[in-house]
């Protein structure tokens, strides 16, 4: 009789604090028809030693960055091209007032 020996490996991971935190508040939404309600991106809260915040589309292409907590974006890009309906994504980076860099990474979905 034969008997085979079966090693079972468990990992364990855990993690101390939160899972993602928020740097800003940033909207996971805008409608920038001109209606004067979500029409543009627009960051809140935290004061930074430096900020920058990076728009891409589906593709991973750079479609439009703003620096400074105050920047704003109203759905073009750079070359002034209206951008189509759909989801993209966004990249915080900052600076903090002690000199610590934090990132935060979130979705935008703009629907006109």
């Amino acid at each position: 009789m034969s008997f085979s020996k079966i090693i079972l490996t468990f990992c364990l991971f855990f993690s101390i604090g939160s899972f993602a935190q928020e740097i800003v508040l940033a909207p996971n939404i805008i409608t920038p028809n001109g209606d004067g309600v979500n029409d543009v991106f627009t960051l809140r809260g935290g004061e930074f030693e430096e900020l920058s915040c990076t728009i891409m589309n589906r593709y991973g292409e750079i479609i439009y960055r703003f620096f400074g907590s105050n920047g704003t974006w109203d759905a073009y890009t750079h070359a002034g091209v209206k951008v189509v309906a759909g989801t993209y994504f966004v990249i915080i980076e900052a600076v903090t007032e002690n000199g610590e860099f934090v990132s935060q990474q979130t979705s935008l979905q703009v629907q006109y």
